[in-house]
């Protein structure tokens, strides 16, 4: 388990796209209220931001909590470029938050749709069928195919299929990966909280 949080679209520089928005929007209020001539749809045309720091504006909204204001900044992320996977993960990851898990499920199918192998997307629906208790061997086949694809095997995909194996009855596997889990994620204090809570329920000894 262990979902992977928000992803930025390129470089971290959020508070200079704070600036900037809050800077754009007292230019319009100043235009409004005293140059009647200039058109407000003119104005209110202009976006100053590129699909990539909307993504970012929206990152920093998630981390304070402000769950709607960062859909709508990657939902604006994506309108202005469809390319970018990136918005579509992270809103799948808000939606997981919110425990709207129809709208989660719907977005990361959207992203492996067009990238089978994206690691997080791939991760975090799977996730997603622990927690509402369905579809786990298909979640365990997603997981599988993504990691397969991918350099690299970490900790957080690895307690995910512990814990899946553990749903459909393999101990043993189970077992295997959530132990291998608990020895990659050594830094990571809420993950080993996760691992630990699987094994419990196999009645294994805790990771340390």
């Amino acid at each position: 388990m262990g979902k992977d949080e928000q992803t930025y679209a390129n470089c971290q520089k959020v508070k200079s796209y704070l600036k900037n928005s809050s800077f754009f929007i007292l230019f319009i209020s100043f235009f409004i209220s005293g140059c009647s001539f200039v058109p407000v749809n003119v104005l209110l045309m202009k976006d100053p931001l590129s699909a990539e720091e909307h993504n970012n504006l929206g990152v920093a909204y998630e981390n304070e909590g402000k769950y709607e204001l960062a859909l709508r900044e990657y939902k604006k992320a994506f309108d202005k470029d469809s390319n970018l996977i990136v918005p579509l993960v992270n809103i799948g990851n808000v939606y997981l938050k919110q425990g709207n898990y129809s709208e989660s499920e719907k977005y990361y199918l959207k992203v492996l749709s067009r990238d089978q192998f994206n690691l997080e997307a791939a991760n975090n629906l799977a996730s997603l069928y622990f927690i509402v208790g369905k579809d786990y061997q298909r979640g365990l086949e997603i997981l599988t195919s993504a990691i397969a694809y991918n350099d690299g095997f970490p900790p957080q995909a690895m307690d995910t299929m512990g814990a899946l194996y553990s749903r459909l009855g393999n101990t043993d596997k189970a077992k295997f990966f959530l132990y291998q889990a608990c020895k990659k994620a050594t830094e990571d204090k809420e993950l080993i909280v996760e691992i630990n809570k699987h094994l419990k329920e196999l009645g294994e000894g805790v990771c340390k």
